[in-house]
């Protein structure tokens, strides 16, 4: 495998979103990755997890797989493949870990479903089929798990974001074509993201209008900003948002501009990050790891590689 490490020439650059204001910062740690179809190589990368092991989960979207790999890249184990059977996937695009239960979620967009798998790799639950009723998806692109184990899934095609309960179970819908809630517009919503803060919050992506949504876990709508500052003038496109569980900053892998962008809870700018060994390319996904300080993990999509960064301050 080609490894990239860490050294003092390669010390991460994080741009600030203004000079003057370090608010966060963070140190390039490792890279690993790279174009294939083997193992330790990807074709890609859609999503990342972490466990408390701090092993990575990576989903391999081009090759249909989950790859699991230890902290230093090494090879673990893999499952998947392209298909429609039960544990097979087309296209997935978002993959969501609950470290304390110790299962993963697989958004499996091609197949409009979700899969539930054990960390082995284990299939314990899959639900969802195209359509636009209660329970039924068009091509999903995330989903969040809130404390309760309920599920939150980015109904992408039917705009909306549906509720499921831990077995599946529909529980409720809100957003542009939802039928019983309305005036809570999401237009081609990407990505969500719950929040242990209050009584719990999901956040929402909305890439038409560029603008991060602030849901209670019923679909009232509590906050919006803008995802890109007044005059930047960037385009939207596919992106995943993430919160940190503690301080609750929001982190997003804003893929159409190169770069993950950081606000506070309330949607004050914190920075922006724009690569680590090299420059990111389309990253269209990341996770927070905790389990020993705090870690960025990133899916950098267009360059086929995982890049992992500390956060400073």
């Amino acid at each position: 495998m080609r490894r990239m490490r860490l050294a003092v020439a390669f010390l991460l650059f994080v741009s600030l979103a203004e000079a003057a204001r370090a608010d966060v910062s963070f140190e390039f740690e490792d890279a690993f990755g790279g174009f294939g179809i083997g193992r330790e190589r990807f074709d890609q990368v859609a999503d990342v997890a972490v466990d408390r092991s701090e092993n990575v989960y990576v989903l391999d979207r081009g090759n249909n797989r989950v790859q699991v790999l230890d902290r230093r890249g090494r090879f673990l184990r893999e499952w998947g493949g392209r298909g429609f059977s039960p544990g097979s996937f087309d296209a997935p695009s978002a993959i969501v870990i609950d470290r304390d239960a110790g299962f993963l979620l697989v958004v499996d967009t091609g197949n409009h479903r979700v899969q539930k798998f054990d960390l082995n790799g284990k299939l314990l639950l899959n639900f969802g089929r195209l359509g636009s009723g209660d329970g039924e998806l068009n091509k999903p692109s995330d989903a969040a798990l809130d404390k309760r184990g309920n599920i939150f899934v980015a109904d992408t095609g039917n705009n909306r974001v549906q509720k499921f309960d831990a077995s599946g179970k529909f529980l409720a819908e809100w957003g542009k074509f939802s039928r019983r809630r309305r005036g809570q517009e999401i237009d081609n919503p990407v990505s969500v993201a719950y929040a242990d803060e209050g009584l719990g919050a999901i956040y929402v992506l909305n890439a038409v209008r560029c603008r991060v949504l602030k849901f209670d876990t019923d679909g009232s709508l509590l906050k919006e900003w803008a995802m890109h500052k007044k005059g930047e003038g960037l385009p939207c496109g596919p992106s995943r948002i993430r919160i940190e569980p503690r301080l609750y900053t929001v982190y997003i892998a804003d893929a159409e501009n190169n770069r993950i962008v950081l606000f506070d809870k309330g949607g004050e700018p914190l920075g922006e990050l724009k690569g680590g060994r090299v420059a990111f390319k389309k990253p269209a996904g990341l996770c927070i790891n905790d389990v020993f300080g705090e870690r960025l993990v990133v899916a950098d999509t267009g360059n086929n590689l995982v890049q992992i960064f500390r956060r400073g301050r």
